[in-house]
């Protein structure tokens, strides 16, 4: 018999996101159903009732929150898995998804291999979770038919009477107490004075009975609860009885399944946080005056998604539990260990009596595994990330995200093994400094250059313009990657200098060119705070008037996440900006969070896709999914496609085919100081005169 998939619900106000997941989740196996806000998923939750819910946090109409949250009030809403999506994997945001109801959550940009292993694992837990909820409702209504019987007590006398099958049905080899004193004294000793002061409450017919009991001292020992009704005839209490052995050991083993592993047996992330938890607030407790100190570990599996892509799923299961056993033999005593996550372990360590440098060294070489997987040797190991309470964080879920970071750190650092969190924030904090002071003198000192990169148009060859990019020449670092100082600008308020003087340099390059002859639009990218600027385009207009270019060679560049921070702020300075001739691009197109219904009001001229989607255009339906669909999307709003990051010749063709109507990558050229720039335009067009006769022609 076939399989049914699995049904999953997808909702998220971005089509190119979604296009994303589903093919994704698609291939992967699954039933997937599409809905673009909150309110559309409420509907789709009770007409397709889907057995997984993926769920953006930043929707209009009805949040991601707000849609979980209505999601578990609704019936049928409190088992079903919800995996939220968002930007953001700050404490503060994790935290509002638990409470809202989340059952996990991943962060952008989506990396499919884990998300597919967070699904996953999330329907495997669902299902363990619903098929222990039947079991225990059939326990419970079997429990309820069966092993029930009655007693009889004589308040004068005391004396206890039971129903005749009283001690067949609950196992005993004895007979069962004749007397309230015999019946107590069975007890152990710590419930005794509870159930003396039950049975004298219920004697005075004050209160019935509703208490519950182990009898250990005769016979097999076992739980029962008493009850009866506050009632009283003839100085005789009535009441009846019930074997709950059996429910309660049920309902200890239903909550241990559900705050473990069930492939590895250990605690899982929500158990290892109370436990963590706990043990700090004893620890606080303990000793008030001096500070106990604990060590967070988290192990993550390298490339576990290689061997699943490679093996199978169950080949990586095996790794996963291998590596469970190796953790276990290595444990101190006192410690706690979980599976935080599919591919990683979170690891709570005293440090009264571990050498911390020496346990890290051992882990660092015991944690490499040589597996036997369908008869090949494969090697795995761990990155591992260390935070330390107090010194890092003083609560536990401060703590576990804290060692997440570092590890994450270690992952991108090959050269390492271990990285402890207070060296992040050390090194964060010491080069920020460092760089926000250099970043200052900038300017004063000359150090900010452009560079410039071609964009070719597919349908004659012709370059027809240039994206501006800033470089920084540090005076002793040399080059610094814009990635490392460009939010440090935007933080600091220093992008306003930098960007006005970024613009006067591109207008000013490209009126000079335009006056030698080349005429190329000039494209620059503005930053959120830029574009919220009111007075930005007072100043636009006068540089245009002074260095005589016309508006309609100037492009200005905003990317989605910086036109959807205020959209309708935005949208109104784009409208002068249009107004006033200029040309408006949105950027990183498909990598952010738009609503669709601001990307058709705002007066764009141009799309530029984003290289992430380009990539793997040569052999990922996915990806030719996508930039099809914005190609289309494109040609309908009577928008200039531009394709960012070709490298190969082969990308090219295939942008070709999709109708894409602009490149720009390192396949053209580089970018390129202005004198390079001149060269390569002249050289760029004999090439093209002699190969493209007719796109010469048409110049």
């Amino acid at each position: 018999m076939q399989e049914i998939p699995a049904k999953i619900l997808l909702v998220d106000d971005d089509p190119g996101i979604r296009l994303l997941i589903q093919h994704g989740l698609t291939r992967a196996g699954y039933q997937v159903t599409e809905a673009s806000n909150g309110l559309e998923a409420l509907d789709g939750f009770e007409t397709i009732k889907p057995d997984l819910m993926l769920i953006d946090v930043s929707m209009p109409q009805l949040d991601g929150f707000e849609t979980v949250a209505a999601i578990r009030q609704r019936d049928g809403g409190e088992m079903i898995p919800l995996v939220m999506v968002t930007g953001s994997d700050d404490h503060e945001s994790v935290t509002k998804a638990f409470h809202a109801g989340a059952t996990d959550f991943i962060t952008k940009p989506i990396n499919l291999p884990i998300l597919t292993q967070r699904v996953r694992y999330a329907l495997a837990s669902a299902e363990r979770e619903q098929r222990l909820r039947r079991i225990h409702l059939e326990q419970q209504s079997a429990c309820q038919l069966a092993k029930l019987g009655f007693w009889r007590l004589e308040i004068e006398t005391e004396a206890l009477q039971w129903s005749p099958e009283a001690a067949t049905l609950l196992g005993r080899s004895a007979a069962m107490p004749g007397t309230l004193a015999a019946l107590i004294e069975e007890a152990p000793a710590e419930q005794r004075q509870r159930l003396q002061r039950a049975f004298a409450q219920a004697m005075t017919g004050a209160a019935g009975l509703n208490l519950e009991m182990q009898l250990t001292r005769t016979g097999n020992a076992c739980i029962i609860t008493l009850q009866s009704s506050p009632q009283i005839e003839d100085g005789v209490i009535v009441g009846a009885f019930q074997d709950v052995t059996a429910l309660r050991a049920f309902e200890d083993q239903t909550l241990y399944l559900v705050e473990h592993d069930e492939l590895t047996n250990l605690p899982n992330h929500r158990l290892f946080s109370r436990l963590l938890a706990d043990r700090l607030e004893r620890d606080g407790d303990r000793d008030a005056s001096a500070t106990t100190r604990t060590a967070i570990l988290v192990a993550d599996i390298n490339r576990l998604h290689r061997i699943n892509d490679a093996f199978g799923p169950a080949r990586g299961d095996e790794v996963i539990v291998a590596m469970a056993n190796r953790l276990r033999q290595l444990l101190p005593p006192n410690s706690l260990l979980c599976r935080l996550e599919s591919d990683s372990f979170g690891l709570a360590i005293p440090l009264e009596s571990v050498d911390l440098d020496a346990f890290q060294a051992r882990l660092q070489t015991q944690l490499e595994l040589r597996l036997q997987l369908d008869g090949r040797e494969i090697y795995s190991d761990c990155s591992l990330g260390l935070a330390i309470h107090p010194d890092d964080a003083q609560e536990a879920a401060g703590l576990i995200q804290a060692a997440q970071a570092a590890e994450r750190e270690t992952n991108r650092d090959q050269s390492r093994r271990c990285i402890r969190f207070s060296e992040i924030r050390a090194a964060r904090e010491e080069g920020r400094v460092i760089l926000e002071t250099d970043l200052r003198r900038a300017l004063e000192k000359r150090e900010f250059f452009l560079v410039y990169q071609p964009q070719q148009r597919l349908e004659n060859h012709r370059i027809e313009g240039v994206e501006a990019l800033l470089r920084w020449n540090h005076a002793e670092r040399g080059i610094v990657s814009p990635a490392d100082f460009i939010p440090v600008l935007e933080e600091t308020g220093l992008i306003h200098e930098a960007g006005d003087w970024i613009l006067e340099e591109a207008i000013r390059q490209a009126a000079e060119w335009s006056r030698q002859g080349l005429e190329l639009r000039m494209s620059v990218n503005l930053a959120a705070a830029q574009v919220e600027n009111p007075h930005l385009i007072t100043r636009l207009c006068g540089l245009v008037k002074d260095y005589q270019l016309p508006p309609a060679q100037l492009e200005l560049e905003i990317t989605e996440s910086t036109a959807m921070r205020v959209p309708e702020q935005t949208l109104l300075n784009l409208r002068k900006f249009k107004q006033c001739g200029f040309q408006i691009a949105i950027d990183d197109f498909g990598t952010g969070y738009s609503s669709m219904s601001y990307l058709l009001q705002f007066p764009l001229d141009t799309l530029k896709i984003d290289r992430a989607f380009v990539k793997e255009i040569t052999h990922g339906k996915r990806n030719r999914a996508i930039v099809t669909a914005l190609s289309t999307l494109s040609f309908h709003l009577g928008l200039t496609t531009i394709a960012e990051g070709i490298e190969l010749e082969s990308q090219r063709d295939y942008l070709d085919a999709l109708n894409i109507d602009m490149i720009q990558g390192f396949m053209i050229a580089r970018p390129l100081v202005p004198e390079q720039l001149l060269a390569f335009m002249r050289a760029y067009d004999a090439d093209t005169s002699a190969s493209h006769p007719s796109a010469q022609a048409s110049s």
